[in-house]
């Protein structure tokens, strides 16, 4: 293993633990007082909207991200076919999502939890349109940029949470941090690598990468 690699190893692994357990710190902290804030019963609604669309989300990723950092010679045209491909997927991915926040709804016989899913869609959209940039992010091995992105998500979108909750938002305060870092992680992301969209599907692009995509 030559010293080049070596040192990207440590400044990978570094870099990632660094985001990995100030994330959880953060997050720990802001959990602890929304806890005193808001009631039990809430934390249960949201987490039940949660569960939901991360099922969903494991739809829209559909390995597409590892095989992006796993097929280093895409060109930029096959780039921008494959983030049109996750946008409209996207588009569709959430669509559903929003028209099924009915049935789930009357399945738990609770109101609230209709405007909480058909809100939380917007986080499934962005995730989705962000699986393109945030993969190129990890193929060149911006691991600090990573780092210093996701410690900033979590301590702007953890703060506005508490913020809301005193402000009386209730249950509500508690989908504002993952809302807000989907979209502040696609906007910062697409700055760092901006992707072209056309109004196809880029399955020619989506092909080469399927073998591998499809066992994720």
């Amino acid at each position: 293993m030559g010293d080049s690699v070596k040192k990207d190893l440590v400044k990978g692994v570094y870099y990632t633990a660094v985001a990995k357990y100030s994330s959880i710190i953060v997050s720990l902290v802001v959990t602890g007082v929304l806890s005193r804030i808001i009631s039990p019963e809430d934390f249960g609604v949201v987490a039940i909207a949660t569960v939901i669309i991360q099922f969903f989300g494991n739809f829209s990723d559909m390995g597409i991200e590892p095989a992006i950092i796993q097929h280093k010679n895409l060109t930029k045209r096959d780039l921008s076919n494959i983030f049109s491909f996750t946008v409209w997927s996207g588009v569709i991915i959430t669509t559903i999502f929003f028209f099924l926040s009915w049935p789930i709804s009357n399945y738990y016989e609770n109101k609230t939890l209709l405007i909480i899913c058909q809100l939380l869609s917007v986080n499934l959209f962005f995730a989705t349109t962000n699986i393109v940039p945030n993969a190129l992010l990890y193929r060149d091995k911006q691991f600090k940029f990573i780092a210093r992105r996701t410690l900033t998500v979590q301590l702007i979108g953890g703060g506005a949470s508490v913020v809301a909750a005193l402000c009386g938002l209730g249950l509500y305060s508690l989908i504002i941090n993952p809302i807000f870092s989907s979209i502040f992680l696609f906007i910062v992301s697409y700055r760092k690598y901006p992707q072209k969209l056309y109004f196809t599907f880029g399955f020619e692009s989506i092909r080469p990468i399927f073998s591998y995509s499809l066992y994720q």
